[in-house]
């Protein structure tokens, strides 16, 4: 068994006592209605039959049967307000520490080599945490229901007529285990395919809009087009073909469901005509039978609910490796005063790539230049800066560090995450810093008069529904973060994208100087910010 399926279970074995209470009150609410329907049908025609004699009339006890619908009038509405608080409360119980875990697992997953943010992985992932948490509520709640209703009902039945429960007893075990599994396997699992052709759906449609001018510029906006047109088409045929089996599957169980009935009429009947039953008894029998029916709807899609949180689960506990990669990079003599940085025959791939994206590189780092990756995109420039970071494990080959330990290398990535907070705790992130600090740090990358004119300044709060900075404030801010981290070696991911190029000179003149006897690895496309003394990389 998976690990998060196992520590799911675990999480509802700990919460036994309230998961066992709202089924007992889930189970007491559908047994009351089911017996609530069959008791006043009886009680109706007995009190009907009673009324054609004078003589029965006065002899017929109205107030025990009259007691009797009360009460489980009263136990149907105490046990559904009392199941509702129940189940929710376990599920809530459970959730609180199935997302920790959950989100622990996510921690554990390989963000550069199979991202999660694209618009497929992420819904799919919603998808499958809705799932996942509502497998209790959704699935084991109704399909236990489900179960000891149609025990009971069987119990019932042969208390009055044995012969039928035997008739009984193929219907019952279609609609409670035959009948949800063709709807998992035929409705459901095509619902998968339709998840899959919409996303990639949503991704040609993003990819085309995204590249309009382009695709018009080189004619291929037809093309484009027409493929877009037809992938709708398949995902229309996928959700056609889903919901003619979701109406086939329901028909069949409005067959089986009709069946039942018919065998209870017929059955009382003989045993009304032999003498076995009375015919309010016979009433009774039908609409105990449609009450279980009601309940049967109801759980039917327990199994299917089943199926999707016990994957949902498997999918999510897959996100992450058993065992979180070593890290393959070596560090030497870290107290030497000269740092450097050692690449040997260094190879990377993607797992969903076929060719190499860095193949036996070479090359030798000292504090004494600045090196700049200028090559286009997708050669790599990123990739080397996750592998020396340690986000990335090489496939081949070597990286060696030389007067520094792991936590004293530095990344600034392409994307900068602003979070909801002050300005003084986008700068900090947890760390202690003066405000003289903070200030001329912000002054080192010409932020300082942006941040005078906030509110409050320095406890200013940033981010949606409060001041939200632009692209190059959001980029210096990052700078500024890693000059206060005052790390040795400093990988900095397109620094001054969306900078202008006179203050982006600035800001580097600056960094030069405060940055003097680091390794300073820049990937960016704008040559003309290098200087005489840098040294361009090539991969």
């Amino acid at each position: 068994m998976p690990e998060l399926v196992k520590r799911y279970f675990q999480l509802l074995w700990q919460q036994r006592g309230m998961a066992t209470l709202g089924l007992l009150l889930a189970t007491i609410t559908a047994l009351s209605g089911i017996a609530l329907l069959a008791v006043s049908g009886w009680f109706i025609s007995a009190t009907a039959l009673a009324g054609l004699s004078l003589a029965s009339a006065h002899g017929f006890n109205y107030f025990a049967p009259g007691a009797i619908v009360r009460g489980l009038s009263i136990a149907r509405t105490f046990g559904r307000y009392g199941e509702r608080l129940a189940t929710h409360e376990a599920t809530f119980r459970v959730i609180s520490h199935l997302r920790s875990d959950m989100f622990g697992t996510l921690t554990r997953h390989n963000w550069q080599e199979q991202p999660l943010n694209s618009h497929e992985a992420s819904s799919r992932l919603l998808d499958d945490i809705r799932h996942a948490e509502s497998l209790y509520l959704s699935a084991l709640v109704p399909g236990l229901v489900m179960l000891l209703s149609a025990l009971l009902y069987l119990a019932t039945v042969t208390l009055f007529l044995p012969q039928l429960a035997l008739w009984l007893l193929l219907p019952l075990l279609t609609s409670v285990v035959l009948l949800p599994a063709l709807y998992l396997r035929r409705v459901l699992q095509p619902q998968n395919t339709l998840h899959q052709q919409r996303s990639q759906q949503w991704s040609d449609a993003h990819s085309l809009f995204s590249n309009l001018r382009t695709l018009i510029l080189f004619d291929r906006l037809t093309p484009q087009s027409d493929k877009l047109c037809h992938s709708a088409a398949i995902a229309d045929q996928t959700e056609q073909r889903a919901s003619n089996a979701r109406q086939s599957v329901h028909a069949l169980n409005q067959l089986v469901q009709a069946s039942m009935l018919l065998l209870v009429l017929w059955q009382g009947l003989e045993g009304l005509a032999t003498g076995q039953l009375e015919g309010a008894l016979v009433f009774m029998l039908l609409l105990l039978t449609l009450g279980l029916q009601e309940v049967l709807t109801t759980g039917s899609s327990a199994l299917a609910a089943f199926a999707l949180g016990y994957q949902a689960l498997q999918r999510i506990g897959q996100l992450s490796p058993a065992e979180p990669q070593p890290d393959q990079r070596r560090f030497i003599d870290p107290a030497s005063p000269q740092t450097m940085i050692t690449v040997e025959n260094l190879s990377y791939r993607y797992p969903t790539r076929q060719e190499a994206t860095i193949a036996a590189l070479n090359t030798e780092l000292t504090e004494t230049n600045w090196y700049w990756l200028t090559t286009p995109s997708g050669q790599g420039k990123t990739t080397l800066m996750q592998l020396l970071a340690g986000q990335l494990q090489s496939q081949q080959g070597r990286i060696t560090f030389s007067g520094i330990e792991a936590n004293q290398i530095g990344l600034m990535p392409q994307q900068i995450s602003l979070l909801q907070g002050s300005l003084r705790f986008n700068l900090c992130l947890h760390q202690p810093y003066s405000d003289a600090v903070l200030w001329e740090t912000l002054k080192m990358v010409e932020l300082d008069h942006w941040a005078s004119g906030l509110p409050e300044q320095l406890d200013s709060w940033l981010g949606k529904g409060a001041h939200l900075p632009s692209g190059g404030e959001v980029k210096r801010l990052g700078l500024a973060r890693l000059i206060l981290q005052d790390r040795k070696v400093l990988l900095l991911d397109e620094p001054t994208a969306g900078i202008d190029t006179e203050r982006s000179q600035r800001i580097l003149q600056r960094l030069r100087q405060h940055w003097s006897g680091h390794i300073i690895i820049i990937s960016s496309h704008d040559t003309a910010l290098m200087t005489t003394p840098d040294i361009r990389l090539v991969l």
